[in-house]
């Protein structure tokens, strides 16, 4: 009898045990899911409602930068915290013909860039501390693979994908920056 009923509260446990592992799993999956709702975005929202109040905050502090070419002047967004460098062009469906983002690193460096969460086809220019192009590479949608440069920058832009091409800019033209860039931590 005290075998039979052993055997009947260990398998009692083993039931609540497994209740509870199976239950706190589909929690994490409720939860799980509740995040890939709030980083799906619908294709035909805009901009604003494609980022989030936090994201839109970062980018409005400080959003534009002027640059210039030797033929071409434009204005960009500007990332120059580490907040905004990590959000970059994520979540965005489409830019308009010349809009971009200029990243601006603490300091020079081998920097390295990724396209998760980013919908758009990209060029990337890395920028010397002079700001002479160091090299121009594409970038894919959602590719996880990092892209490095070649050598030490301050800054990053990235363009539509054949944006360079398209205006005649290659590695070693010089890009001029103006307004609010923070002067590098030697």
């Amino acid at each position: 009898m005290k075998k039979y009923l052993y055997s009947n509260i260990v398998g009692f446990i083993a039931i609540i045990f497994s209740s509870i592992f199976s239950l706190q799993a589909c929690a994490q999956e409720e939860s799980t899911r509740g995040l890939d709702k709030q980083v799906q975005v619908d294709t035909t929202a805009s901009l604003d409602d494609e980022l989030n109040e936090e994201e839109l905050a970062l980018l409005a502090d400080d959003s534009n930068i002027n640059i210039a070419f030797a033929d071409k002047a434009l204005q960009v967004e500007f990332a120059d915290s580490f907040e905004e460098r990590a959000l970059g062009l994520m979540h965005r469906k489409s830019l308009c013909t010349d809009c971009g983002m200029l990243f601006q690193f603490d300091s020079e460096r081998i920097a390295s860039i990724w396209m998760k969460n980013t919908f758009v086809p990209l060029d990337l220019a890395y920028i010397t501390v002079d700001g002479s192009i160091v090299d121009i590479k594409q970038l894919q949608p959602h590719d996880l693979n990092s892209v490095v440069s070649s050598q030490e920058v301050l800054f990053a832009l990235e363009m539509n994908q054949g944006w360079f091409a398209k205006n005649g800019i290659k590695v070693g033209d010089k890009v001029s920056i103006e307004g609010r860039v923070k002067q590098p931590l030697f």
